[in-house]
């Protein structure tokens, strides 16, 4: 018997998703991720100062806004030709490792947790659904951990503060490094945090994700997808460090390449936007709002690499870079998050040793008449890229496609879905009126709708669940 789960929204992701599930026994067959929401940044940039984009963009999202200022300052560097001084990048990648740390551990145990471990029971902590497994004393430390984990997670932006001078949306990244200078100070006092959240990363954070998956071997076996990966780095091309963590790559089920930008191209088939043609490389067009376009279900475009859906994120930096190698699931997807916070204090700490107090990282920059850039960086979700055009020293073009775009993007007219549509497929559902699996799989992909879309549409129901 066929049935049709409608689930919006979406809850615990940032932003507004609806999902659209068609199941037949029991097994998802189809799958439609929609983002109703449309922001329109890339058009509220042109005719701005370049600089501006810096801070702009960052109000794109509050969760990963020190993601948009890092893509959007390389932009800015790569259409100035301008060189950051080492100094500059480490600055800078620092207060990147504290927006990793406060966006991993925030959202594992905000977000993650709750699918799995009962927390206290009051109205802000209601479940949709029954399936509890673990033993009383595992569930009642991690619910603990829950509760914990607030302040690690603020612990994070506290870090992030002093460098980028708050947080979100910093005033610290910029062209060039940062926008103020490191002091010995600084510099200690971030170490001194650093220190608590590495602590409670290792003996908290990383044993509860393991007791969950423990519990939960079935999610091992579901929520795979097409098992493509894609990273345009993290933490790389240091003149004397090198990479710390993974360079450009792509990955197919047959083999691992060096990622080659010109094979991106953004097709919009099934979403709210026209252009002159359904396919565009990300420099080439800025496509128009359609609200009315036939077929068309989501605000969220369709990245393709070599014409194919990708996954990005902690799971695909984490295989790409060698250092994990179990699979391709909603559990390793998750598993892989909590490790990477772990890496990334490991990092944090190699590049606070090579900090040098009182270096001043900025100059006067002139823009130029006409420039084109692009900043290419991997942030929390995934692969986040920045394409700007410059014309009589105002932006003329702006485009960008954030890792929740890779993820949760539309299908197209090749027969492809989107990564977390295909994550879904095939999926069993134990019980349709309360389909756990669903959420559990795209949370998974930690999703920033907020991020994918870029004027909320009206009309649609709140109830989050609805079974026909």
């Amino acid at each position: 018997m066929s049935k049709r789960i409608v689930i919006n929204p979406l809850t615990r992701i940032s932003g507004f998703m609806e999902i659209d599930v068609m199941i037949d026994q029991n097994q998802v067959v189809d799958v439609k991720t929609k983002g109703n929401l449309f922001r329109g940044f890339e058009q509220m940039l042109v005719g701005r100062s370049p600089f501006d984009a810096v801070y702009f963009t960052q109000r794109i999202c509050g969760i990963c806004s020190a993601a948009h200022s890092m893509a959007s300052s390389c932009a800015l560097e790569d259409a100035l030709n301008i060189e950051p001084m080492e100094q500059g990048k480490y600055l800078r990648d620092i207060i990147h490792c504290c927006e990793f740390l406060q966006n991993h551990i925030r959202h594992f145990y905000q977000y993650t947790v709750p699918d799995f471990v009962k927390i206290e029971q009051n109205s802000l902590f209601h479940s949709d659904h029954d399936d509890f497994r673990l033993p009383k004393i595992i569930n009642d430390r991690i619910s603990q951990n829950y509760f914990d984990s607030l302040k690690f997670s603020r612990l994070a932006h506290e870090m992030l503060a002093v460098l980028g001078g708050k947080a979100p949306h910093n005033h610290g990244v910029f062209i060039g490094g940062i926008t103020t200078q490191a002091t010995a100070e600084k510099v200690v006092h971030i170490d001194s945090i650093l220190v608590k959240i590495a602590r409670f990363i290792d003996e908290k954070m990383i044993p509860d994700v393991y007791d969950i998956a423990r519990f939960y071997t079935d999610y091992f076996r579901i929520g795979g997808g097409y098992g493509n990966l894609l990273t345009y780095g993290a933490f790389k091309h240091y003149k004397e460090l090198g990479t710390l963590y993974v360079d450009p790559l792509v990955s197919t089920m047959q083999s691992v390449e060096a990622f080659d930008e010109s094979k991106i191209q953004e097709k919009i088939d099934y979403s709210y936007f026209k252009s002159i043609t359904n396919s565009n490389q990300p420099n080439e067009e800025v496509t128009e709002p359609d609200m009315d376009k036939e077929k068309a279900y989501s605000w969220v475009k369709a990245p393709r690499y070599k014409g194919f859906p990708f996954e990005v994120g902690p799971l695909a930096r984490l295989i790409l870079s060698g250092a994990y190698n179990n699979g391709i699931s909603a559990m390793d997807r998750t598993i892989a998050r909590a490790l990477e916070a772990k890496k990334i204090t490991e990092i944090m700490k190699i590049l606070l040793q090579q900090i040098i107090p009182g270096v001043d990282v900025q100059k006067k920059y002139e823009l130029p008449e006409l420039a084109s850039g692009r900043g290419l960086v991997d942030t929390t979700r995934g692969a986040l890229g920045h394409w700007l055009k410059i014309r009589d020293k105002k932006i003329s073009f702006y485009q960008i496609i954030t890792p929740s775009t890779w993820d949760f993007s539309t299908r197209d007219d090749n027969g492809y879905r989107g990564t977390a549509e295909e994550a879904l497929v095939g999926t069993p559902i134990q019980n349709p009126d309360k389909p756990a699996e669903i959420g559990r799989i795209l949370r998974s992909f930690d999703p920033c709708m907020s991020c994918a879309t870029h004027v909320y549409s009206l009309g649609k129901q709140v109830k989050t669940i609805k079974v026909f």
